[in-house]
């Protein structure tokens, strides 16, 4: 993973466009884009609630979360009960969803921003 990447702006939660300052503000948890960035200044959001396309990544990330427990059920356990995989998909999709939901932020970020290393 070297820096320049998507990939490294994302796992490592910094800016798309410089990879050097922090995305959110305080914690990853928290969930909360900067504004603009410490370190380059670009202003990580292009227009009022740019972030509310990140609801498509969430989406997808969920989807993804789904069939990969419900692939992983129907293989390993053949004789688990509707409700017992219901029960299942729906404590992974909550586990899932505080880490989830700020990286979309940053994924979709990184699908507008692109890196521009420093002179």
């Amino acid at each position: 993973m070297k820096k320049g990447t998507k990939i490294y702006s994302i796992l490592k939660n910094k800016c798309p466009h410089c990879q050097e300052g922090d995305f959110f503000e305080g914690s990853f948890f928290k969930g909360k884009p900067k504004l603009t960035c410490d370190v380059c200044g670009t202003k990580l959001t292009k227009e009022p609630g740019f972030y509310q396309g990140s609801y498509y990544v969430v989406y997808a990330l969920s989807v993804a979360v789904f069939v990969t427990v419900w692939c992983t059920i129907s293989l390993f356990f053949k004789s688990i009960s509707f409700n017992g995989m219901l029960a299942a998909i729906i404590l992974s999709l909550l586990a899932t969803a505080p880490i989830n939901y700020p990286l979309s932020k940053i994924i979709w970020a990184n699908f507008f921003f692109k890196f521009k290393a420093k002179e």
